[in-house]
């Protein structure tokens, strides 16, 4: 009885079509009466850094609006993502804020594309920018998977793989 009730389990869960864990959040301004949209999800696998970032880490994508002002009747949903940026939950981007660096980006089955990235402003190390944004969300939005491959302080360059279906209907 238990064998057939997981043989079912694992027929049920090779043939059920996930879409990838994207989270919508917003922040809203009130004082100033301004909103900003986020779009994110993680990669699907981890990488092991050496100490002090051992214990695995994740790569996670961010697409945001820019801060907008809302219309009579606008709802911060509606606002469309701009900016794209990435963020390492343990460990350093070699990438600096005054000379920048790029990421390797492979899109489905496609060829390899280089993107210019910019380190932060306040010079953090775990949080990259893409240069130019647009052409990358236009990416994101139309293909289904995506390999990142970037460049870690110590580390060399390590590869984080993401689902990218499921954009459209993000989680709140």
């Amino acid at each position: 009885m238990k064998r057939a009730i997981i043989a079912t389990l694992c027929l049920m869960a090779a043939s059920t079509s996930q879409s990838a864990d994207w989270h919508a959040t917003y922040k809203t301004d009130e004082m100033r009466g301004t909103s900003t949209k986020f779009l994110q999800t993680v990669s699907d696998n981890s990488v092991e850094f050496d100490f002090p970032y051992s214990g695995g880490s994740n790569l996670t994508l961010v697409l945001r609006s820019k801060k907008t002002a809302l219309k009579k009747d606008q709802k911060p949903e509606s606002l469309p993502v701009t900016e794209a940026l990435l963020v390492i939950s343990k460990g350093q981007f070699s990438c600096n804020s005054y000379d920048g660096c790029s990421v390797s980006v492979k899109f489905d089955d496609g060829k390899i594309q280089k993107y210019s990235m910019s380190g932060a402003e306040d010079s953090s190390s775990d949080v990259i920018f893409f240069d130019k944004s647009s052409s990358f969300i236009k990416n994101v939005k139309s293909h289904k998977k995506m390999i990142i491959e970037a460049s870690f302080f110590q580390e060399g360059d390590k590869q984080f793989k993401f689902d990218l279906t499921g954009i459209e209907q993000p989680k709140a």
